[in-house]
This record gives structure tokens, sequence and C-alpha cells, in this order.
């Protein structure tokens, strides 16, 4: 259940779908984007500043190697 509700209420309610009981979850991703259950996009801005680091890292130790890719090779990559 998405909602934006502030008060308290009974959040375990069971759904279900062709006589199966749905699964209640935290988040959930959505053409591509992670929305928690009061519509916030804090878990999807975790997830893709996480994605980033790791791409800013593998950028960087490549630059490193031994074959060292040149700055103009890493800024198209990068972009």
């Amino acid at each position: 259940m998405i909602s934006r509700r502030k008060t308290r209420e009974n959040k375990d309610v069971s759904l279900y779908l062709n006589n199966k009981l749905l699964e209640q979850v935290n988040t959930n991703k959505y053409l591509g984007s992670i929305i928690d259950r009061k519509l916030n996009f804090r878990e999807h801005l975790i997830y893709i500043s996480t994605k980033c680091t790791k791409l800013i890292n593998a950028l960087s130790k490549s630059e490193k190697l031994s074959w060292e890719l040149k700055h103009e090779a890493l800024d198209t990559i990068y972009k």
C-alpha cells in the first residue's frame, strides 16, 4: 500500500491476487525508479549515487593501469 498519510495505521494488510497472498515490500523498482511506501526517492538517490561511485572508481582504476587511457577517452566514457 502506498500512501503519504502520517497517521499510524495497521500496515499489515493482506492483499490477494488470484487467491495468492501478495508480499508487502518497503521499496519497489518501477521503470528504473525506486519508490518507497511514502513516495520518497531517497532509496533511488542512494542507489544511483552508489552506481555512479562504482563507475567513477572503475574509470579511476582504468586510468592508472599500465596501458593508460588518454584523458579524452576517459571523458567520452564518463559522458
